[in-house]
């Protein structure tokens, strides 16, 4: 046995001591150190050491139509030439930790696919434990996970490098450049390859971007911009702009006036007007006959919706800031706006992960659904009892 792989040995008998509890919750931080030591804790409460593979979605996700889809394919050979080259498996995955693509060398096919480290599965921390990719989305940072740091043992072989492709624009984390080989094989110049890719994808995903991109921010204060500039838009375009992405096939006019106004006597002119200056501010990009959007757009709410389809909760809540449009007159947004509020509330009340809510309630700290839920989950002892307290007052929690 060479020295290297010496060093890989007792580094693995090191942590697989840790795992048997022969040592204290301090003595773990300082082997393995915070990141991963935090997260066997939360590990433990989510997932069963039995568990053998990921989850994996029935159907593999169709992403190549997207701009991140498009930025991922543009480095998918380089990607495909390294993990052949160098014996690993590469992937890449959405900002939900699941797995869009995996480029395969021979050796590590099986591996891959006993534990649906494949397109679909689902390597979230509270899907499969302790992971580089997981815990790349939770810290935003690349990360990696060795042998036995993995939280299951079926994956307890392998060593793992993770890095976040960050939208340059918006900084937002678009997904997880991971790349995956057996333990023995762990080399630290594998982490820096999988930051440079990662860079390499956020670079490609700028480039896609600048094509324009309507972007609908209605969750708490109402915006729309365009490459990052807000449009001088009335209340009335802001909510036109909604029932148009609410409805991409398009709305004829009485439809889209029946949606705005409902019962109000106001003329149909009004609303041709308000669309007419809405097209000219948006270049053009308002087709008629029926009135479509004709540029491509992203909005936070119908995002919400869709984590809440997939019952994906913690990406749900990270995604509302407030409520829908919070003055709209519009019955078919109003009806929908208490939907998706009630939806959220519902998911909001099974979840689990006390750290969760109080997230949440750092972002909307008017969210009594979330403070009831906690007074549910906490000890007495938690320090999150403070926060009830000024809330609800002593006596209620």
């Amino acid at each position: 046995m060479s020295g290297t792989e010496g060093r890989l040995a007792a580094r693995r008998r090191r942590i697989e001591s840790l795992r048997r509890g022969d040592r204290s919750d301090g003595e773990n931080i300082v082997v393995v150190g915070m990141d991963i030591a935090g997260s066997w804790q939360r590990s433990r409460e989510a997932v069963s050491e039995s568990c053998s593979a990921a989850p994996l979605d029935a159907e593999a996700p169709d992403w190549t139509g997207t701009a991140y889809g498009q930025a991922v394919a543009s480095c998918i050979d380089e990607l495909q030439t390294v993990a052949l080259e160098s014996g690993m498996v590469a992937a890449v995955s959405d900002a939900d930790g699941r797995l869009l693509w995996t480029g395969c060398s021979r050796g590590m096919r099986t591996r891959a696919e006993r534990v649906h480290f494949v397109p679909g599965g689902r390597w979230d921390e509270r899907s499969v434990g302790t992971n580089a990719l997981a815990l790349a989305l939770r810290y935003r940072r690349p990360a990696s996970v060795f042998s036995a740091e993995h939280f299951i043992p079926a994956v307890q072989d392998w060593v793992c490098y993770a890095a976040p492709v960050r939208d340059s624009v918006s900084g937002e984390v678009m997904g997880v450049v991971d790349l995956s080989t057996t333990w023995n094989k762990h080399s630290p110049l594998a982490l820096h390859a999988v930051e440079r890719f990662a860079q390499r994808v956020s670079q490609a995903l700028l480039a896609v971007s600048e094509a324009p991109v309507l972007r609908l921010r209605m969750l708490g204060t109402p915006q729309a911009s365009i490459h990052g500039r807000a449009l001088p838009l009335s209340p009335r375009q802001l909510e036109i702009l909604c029932l148009l992405a609410l409805h991409p096939e398009g709305m004829d006019l009485e439809r889209l006036h029946a949606a705005i106004y409902g019962d109000r006597t106001v003329g149909v002119a009004t609303l041709k007007t308000e669309v007419s200056q809405l097209r000219e501010r948006l270049g053009g990009a308002i087709g008629s006959r029926p009135y479509r959007l004709l540029v491509n757009w992203q909005a936070d709410f119908m995002d919400l919706e869709q984590a809440l389809n997939a019952g994906r909760v913690e990406t749900a809540l990270a995604c509302y800031r407030g409520s829908f449009l919070p003055r709209t007159e519009s019955p078919l947004l109003r009806a929908w706006r208490d939907c998706l509020e009630s939806r959220l509330s519902d998911a909001i009340f099974r979840v689990d992960d006390p750290d969760l809510l109080l997230n949440h309630l750092g972002q909307s700290p008017e969210a009594v659904d979330a403070l009831e839920r906690l007074a549910e989950l906490l000890p007495l002892d938690h320090p999150g009892r403070t926060l009830l307290a000024r809330t609800f007052g002593d006596g209620t929690v």
